[in-house]
């Protein structure tokens, strides 16, 4: 059997390391990829929490208020609703009535470890 040397071809070393490369290029795509997964995850939870919150403290501001102190968990995150009357001064000392601090607190775990976030605004409603 005769060789002919003028013939190119791959040799089997060559096409394991051509299968080694593209290997290892797809290993770097792939993590790259659910990297990009968790991060579209958190932040996706991130927005159903912050609508949570809005939602909250949207239901709380409307209507008579009175002070209350709620919790509720909805899809792993523990909600807290407040709402008390709070002492308001202006500038000259003087103390304004009628004023109302609404709260809510988020509360749940994601893969960096626990969460909590708060907001909270002032509500004025008249004594009368």
């Amino acid at each position: 059997m005769r060789f002919n040397r003028d013939r190119r071809a791959f040799t089997l070393l060559e096409v394991l390391m051509a299968v080694g490369i593209f290997a290892f290029a797809g290993l770097g795509l792939m993590l790259a990829l659910e990297s990009t997964l968790d991060g579209a995850r958190a932040t996706q939870r991130e927005a159903e929490v912050r609508n949570g919150l809005a939602n909250r403290l949207a239901r709380l501001s409307v209507g008579p208020l009175r002070p209350v102190k709620n919790e509720d968990v909805e899809n792993g995150v523990k909600y807290v609703i407040e709402a008390d009357r709070e002492e308001v001064t202006n500038t000259d000392r003087t103390l304004l009535r009628g004023f109302w601090r609404i709260r809510a607190t988020a509360q749940w775990t994601s893969p960096g470890g626990p969460q909590t976030w708060t907001v909270s605004h002032l509500v004025y409603r008249s004594d009368g």
